[in-house]
Parts: structure tokens; sequence; C-alpha cells
């Protein structure tokens, strides 16, 4: 786990500050390239630096205190954590979210709702994925990934059985 500045625990993030060491401030730059290439990262690591690159997904901005999902909603899109901080609120308390955490996935893939509200409590900046294209997506992936995709939503949301949008 790792705090802010603050003091304040992150329930989920990835330590931005080593990608800022090895010089990578942009995903796309030779530098970025390099480390990839020459550094262990883990897949959580890995995963973030394709999405944090990908011109295939489109960005989203918030400014502090802008609320960015609302308990009892639909997600319509779910957020990759860029950079900034993100708190989610439910009647059992608080959560802190920074870069790397992913929000509103899990709940889109089988037609939930927000169980807490998020808000931006800095700058953030995300990158966006349809909740329909997603989807979509995973409905065409093999046996396999599929089988991932269902038992990481069932971990997450913390479902006794499949979800019928994941069959």
């Amino acid at each position: 786990m790792s705090t802010n500045s603050q003091g304040e625990t992150f329930r989920f993030a990835l330590d931005v500050q080593r990608f800022k060491a090895l010089g990578i401030t942009d995903p796309k730059s030779r530098e970025a390239h390099d480390a990839y290439d020459h550094h262990e990262f883990s897949s959580a690591e890995r995963l973030f630096f394709k999405l944090w690159g990908s011109d295939l997904l489109n960005s989203g901005l918030f400014n502090p205190g802008q609320k960015i999902a609302q308990r009892g909603e639909h997600p319509v899109f779910a957020h990759v954590i860029i950079s900034g901080e993100v708190v989610a609120t439910t009647e059992k308390g608080s959560h802190l979210f920074g870069p790397g955490s992913v929000f509103g996935l899990a709940e889109g893939l089988i037609d939930g709702v927000y169980q807490w509200d998020a808000v931006a409590k800095t700058v953030v900046t995300t990158k966006v994925i349809p909740v329909d294209r997603a989807l979509r997506e995973v409905r065409r992936l093999n046996a396999g990934l599929k089988g991932i995709c269902r038992f990481t939503t069932m971990r997450i949301l913390d479902l006794s059985s499949p979800p019928e949008t994941l069959s």
C-alpha cells in the first residue's frame, strides 16, 4: 500500500514515482519504450503503461470536487485513473484510489450500478472505456479469457454466482 502527501492510504495505486524516476513522463517517448523493454514491471504496471499510451481510448479530465460516479447509477463509461486521486465513498466509509485503479468496468459488465460515489480529490486524468464496447468485446473472447473476466468481476463485486451478462 502507498500513501499520498497527506498520509492517506490508497486502496489501490501504482507507484508512478517509479515511472518518473525512470524518466517516463510520456508513454510514447523513446525513454518510455526503452524502460518498458529493459526493466522488470509487474503485470499491473505493464497494463497501465499500455492503457496510458493507448490511442484507442479517449481521455477524461476531472477537476477537484467533480463527481465522476454516483451511487445507484448504471456506468456508461469505465475509467482507468492515469493521474490524480479519487475518493470513493459508501455508507461504510471511503477509499482513496490512484493511478492504475479502474472503476465502473465490473459494474458495467454485469449491468449493475455503482455502490459508491466517486469524487475527484485532485485533478484527475483517466482513460475512458465505453462499457457497451467493453461488453461486446468480452462476449467475443475465447472461453479462457472470458472466464478470467467473469472470475475477476465476481471477486471485485463479491458475487456468489456468475452474472448472466458474462455467461
